[in-house]
C-alpha cells in the first residue's frame, strides 16, 4: 500500500513539471506558444493535443488510460490539471467560451474518474480528486452547470457520503428544472434510503434522519402536485 501510494505521488509530480512551468509562465508568453506548450505536454500523455482530448467523452478518456482494466488515476489528475489550465490561458486573454467549456471538461473528467469502480471514498486518489473538483467548481461559479454535470454531481456526493451537498444538488436541480419530474423522483428515491440509514452515518454525511424526513415528504408532495396539478386548486 505504501508503494502503491509512493508511487502514485511521484507519477504526479513528475508529470506536473512541465505543466507547471507552462502555467506560471502564462502572463509573459503569447497564447500560441504556452498552447503549444501545452498540446506538447498532452501528447506526452496521451498522444493527442490539448483540444484533441476536449473533445472526447471522459469516458472515453478514462478507457485511454487503462490499462488491463485498471485505470492510471495519476494521469487523469494532471489531465484535469491541464483542462484547468488550458482555461486559465483563455481566461488570461479574454477568450470566455473557451474559458467555460475547458473548465466544464476538468469538472466532468473529475466526476467520471470519482464515479469510476476502482476509486472508492476513502482512497488516496478521492482527496486529490476532491479537492480539485472544488477548485474547478469554485471557477465555474456564475456559470449555467449543465444537467448531466447536475446528475453527476449528485451521484458523486451520494457516494461519497455527503447527502447535505447531494440536497443542495438535488434542490438547484429542481430550481432549474421544474418541469421534470423525474427530478422528483430520483429525490423520493434519495431520501428513501437515507431514511433506512442508521443515525451515525447520516450525521457524518451533515444530515439528521428529521431532514431526510422533511425532504421525503417534501418530495412526495411536489410529485403529487407535479402528477395532479389541479390537486390543490379550489
Amino acid at each position: 500500500m505504501m508503494f502503491k501510494r509512493d508511487y502514485f505521488m511521484r507519477q504526479i509530480e513528475q508529470m506536473t513539471v512541465v505543466l507547471h512551468r507552462i502555467l506560471f509562465n502564462k502572463e509573459h508568453i503569447p497564447l500560441e506558444d504556452a498552447q503549444q506548450q501545452l498540446d506538447e505536454a498532452s501528447r506526452h500523455l496521451l498522444g493527442l493535443n490539448i483540444r484533441s482530448l476536449q473533445a472526447l467523452s471522459s469516458k472515453d478518456i478514462l478507457e485511454l488510460l487503462s490499462y488491463h482494466s485498471s485505470v492510471d488515476t495519476a494521469k487523469a489528475l494532471v489531465l484535469s490539471d491541464m483542462f484547468v489550465g488550458h482555461g486559465d490561458l483563455f481566461q488570461q486573454h479574454e477568450q470566455t467560451d473557451e474559458v467555460y467549456h475547458a473548465y466544464l471538461k476538468s469538472v466532468d473528467l473529475l466526476l467520471h474518474l470519482s464515479l469510476s469502480p476502482e476509486v472508492e471514498p476513502m482512497d488516496e486518489v478521492n482527496d486529490e480528486i476532491k479537492s480539485r473538483l472544488n477548485q474547478s467548481m469554485e471557477r465555474l461559479q456564475g456559470w449555467i452547470i449543465p444537467e448531466e454535470i447536475k446528475r453527476l454531481l449528485f451521484a458523486h456526493y451520494e457516494k461519497q457520503g455527503n447527502y447535505a451537498k447531494v440536497e443542495d444538488v438535488l434542490f438547484h436541480y429542481m430550481e432549474d428544472h421544474p418541469d421534470r419530474s423525474v427530478v422528483l423522483e430520483q429525490g423520493v428515491i434519495f431520501y428513501e434510503k437515507l431514511m433506512a440509514m442508521d443515525e451515525e452515518l447520516l450525521q457524518a454525511g451533515n444530515f439528521s434522519k428529521e431532514e431526510a424526513l422533511d425532504g421525503l415528504l417534501i418530495m412526495k408532495q411536489k410529485l403529487q402536485s407535479f402528477n395532479n396539478p389541479n390537486i390543490y386548486k379550489s
